[in-house]
């Protein structure tokens, strides 16, 4: 049932980061869609509140020893910190928009976490594998739906790496 969610999950977090990608050209494109979900908020707010719904997921099945109160002190802190790594591509350090940087810094934003499981392997290796797989993707695809529907769903179902 776990994976399911996790699936919805990266699918609505897909969806987020798309939408909050195209700006104004999605609200001329879907007039009946509300505005707001064509903003960069969405996409900053709306990612990281799917990533932590899926950490939430696993966490009682997998750290009984992590109290609940930890991690929802840890999620309200982890979002806007989601939010300052989603809103940028780095392209003011690398003078383009460096997806591979993007991905681990994404990645980094879940430190927190590390702290209070104790995860650091799993949260090195989700920091690579999201800078891999975000820098990958955008250079081999070219096309921004599929780029960006990818790069937000990636947020999410490598989630459970944090539990290595």
């Amino acid at each position: 049932m776990t994976i399911f969610f996790i699936i919805l999950l990266s699918i609505a977090s897909s969806i987020c980061y798309r939408a909050g990608g195209w700006g104004n050209e999605g609200r001329i494109k879907f007039p009946r869609l509300p505005g707001w979900l064509f903003n960069t908020k969405a996409r900053d707010v709306g990612c990281g509140l799917c990533t932590i719904w899926a950490f939430f997921l696993l966490k009682p099945t997998f750290l009984p020893w992590v109290s609940t109160w930890m991690v929802w002190v840890v999620s309200i802190l982890t979002v806007p910190i989601m939010l300052g790594t989603l809103s940028t591509y780095w392209d003011e350090l690398f003078e383009y928009d460096n997806f591979w940087f993007h991905g681990f810094m994404c990645g980094v934003a879940f430190f927190l976490f590390a702290i209070i499981t104790g995860h650091w392997i799993g949260f090195t290796i989700r920091c690579f594998t999201l800078s891999i797989l975000m820098g990958w993707w955008s250079a081999i695809i070219g096309l921004d739906w599929l780029e960006e529907g990818f790069r937000g769903a990636s947020l999410v179902f490598t989630i459970p790496l944090l539990l290595i």
